[in-house]
């Protein structure tokens, strides 16, 4: 059975978070502020306007142009009428996440092993991510990633990581990144690496002042076959997103090039449409026949 990639392969590693990109840092500081504090930002911004010697209406033009424009907008995307920018980059079917070998290659579905990493850290403190020493642990997490990205060869069986952002009961902001590794003995060895221990020991030489951090990770290893993914019409994530250098790349120009390739492969038809298809495994025909119907003679059954 052929298995179709939904991502071309590329020359360079893609990149991983851009942890100095604006958009990343406004996203950053948009998730520290409460609602309450942006609506008094903007109150407070509306009342200096007011104090202004101009006309009155030119007061609250601004605001009013600005929610037209976003009402106006939201109406074209919604009828279709522009493009719809929250699409960008998304894959308009079903797809699935398979893990490639450490020669990059695939060798079947539900092969391969993969541990999994939780990093997180929160800020429990009035200035959220602006205290101080709160930015020393972002900056020793920028300096980890970058190094892991930048690896050439991906010796480290580091596969590729994505992060997310959510506020606790408290309001707090915590910040987890979500990071994919070939074996659980890849994770403990980088966390004996230069940089890693270099935080580590930042930490416990100031641990009795950073009560008001917190910090915390989880390490998982699924043998072959016991995880699967699916994504429908989603940017590549998570999983999806990690890379695998292709080692046997094309002779070009009398050197090998190398060859980044995506895990997502096409998952609208064949083995990896079901979740045990995904996995390696053989389908119960009475389920097949229960979700697929008329197209079940087209899966492998037991």
């Amino acid at each position: 059975m052929d298995f179709k990639h939904s991502l071309p392969s590329q020359a360079t590693r893609p990149p991983g978070p851009d942890y100095n990109s604006l958009q990343l840092k406004l996203n950053i500081i948009h998730g520290n502020l409460s609602l309450q504090t942006i609506l008094l930002i903007g109150a407070c911004l509306q009342t200096l306007l007011f104090l202004l010697p101009i006309p009155k209406l030119y007061s609250v033009g601004p605001a009013i142009a600005l929610l037209l424009f976003r009402i106006i907008e939201t109406t074209l995307i919604t009828y279709n009428l522009i493009p719809n920018p929250y699409l960008e980059d998304a894959i308009l079917r079903k797809t699935a996440a398979q893990p490639h070998d450490s020669e990059g290659k695939f060798s079947g579905p539900g092969k391969e092993k993969i541990a999994i990493l939780l990093l997180g850290a929160k800020s429990n403190h009035p200035l959220g991510i602006f205290e101080p020493q709160f930015g020393k642990v972002g900056n020793f997490l920028r300096i980890m990633t970058e190094e892991l990205n930048g690896d050439p060869t991906q010796d480290s069986g580091f596969l590729g990581q994505s992060a997310v952002t959510r506020k606790d009961k408290n309001g707090a902001t915590e910040q987890v990144t979500i990071s994919y590794w070939r074996s659980i003995e890849d994770v403990h060895r980088f966390a004996y690496s230069p940089n890693h221990l270099s935080a580590w020991r930042w930490w416990n030489d100031n641990v009795k002042q950073l009560d008001h951090i917190g910090i915390m990770h989880e390490v998982y290893e699924a043998d072959a076959g016991m995880w699967e993914s699916v994504y429908v019409n989603f940017q590549p994530t998570f999983l999806g997103s990690t890379t695998y250098l292709k080692k046997d790349g094309k002779l070009v120009g009398g050197e090998v090039k190398e060859e980044w390739v995506r895990p997502l492969l096409d998952a609208n038809r064949g083995k990896l449409r079901t979740s045990n298809g995904r996995r390696g495994l053989m389908d119960k025909k009475e389920n097949i026949n229960k979700v697929y119907g008329g197209d079940a003679e087209s899966y492998e059954t037991v």
